[in-house]
């Protein structure tokens, strides 16, 4: 029947069908339906301000991913002020869970100074925890720290090399789906 529909009929059906199965509880979770709000799809249309509710509600019942997605969306202001002191609170919080985006996310506020006082040492910190999950973007970050002396990092060229052969395999790993 909805392949007779035309194109604006069939857009209408898939949205209702997502909704109806939205409210239902047939998705995932919260967090799953945040992250549709906040991407979008075919179906279902960016809702900022739908996103940031759910999230919210989600990360003050102590859901780690949603504390990470409410941090970045303050520090990036989608759906909401932008706010960097709420971005690192709630970027500490999933960092404090093992989330490794999260913890890059605040050592970069970190570096910064953005939101918590400027501190390489309690960066370099967040990055190497990060990169010990091999989160790729700290992993590559540490790579450069190392090879400039930044972050936190001393200047250490034989630690740089290994250090970029390990943020190859990382990127590699992430990329094929691992």
């Amino acid at each position: 029947m909805i392949k007779h529909c035309t194109k604006p009929v069939r857009t209408l059906l898939a949205a209702l069908l997502s909704t109806l199965l939205m409210a239902s509880g047939a998705c995932a979770g919260p967090v799953d339906q945040a992250r549709l709000y906040l991407r979008g799809s075919a179906e279902v249309p960016v809702n900022l301000p739908k996103a940031f509710a759910l999230f919210s509600t989600a990360a003050k019942a102590g859901d780690a991913q949603a504390a990470y997605y409410l941090g970045v969306m303050y520090r990036s202001g989608m759906g909401v002020t932008a706010n960097a002191k709420s971005a690192a609170h709630w970027l500490t919080f999933a960092a404090n869970h093992q989330m490794p985006a999260a913890m890059f996310a605040l050592a970069r506020l970190y570096l910064s100074g953005e939101g918590v006082k400027r501190d390489e040492l309690v960066a370099r910190r967040w990055i190497e925890k990060a990169a010990d999950l091999e989160y790729p973007d700290a992993v590559m970050a540490m790579a450069i720290g190392l090879r400039d002396g930044s972050m936190g990092f001393e200047r250490n060229e034989a630690l740089y090399e290994t250090q970029m052969r390990f943020a190859q395999r990382a990127f590699e790993r992430h990329t094929s789906g691992m």
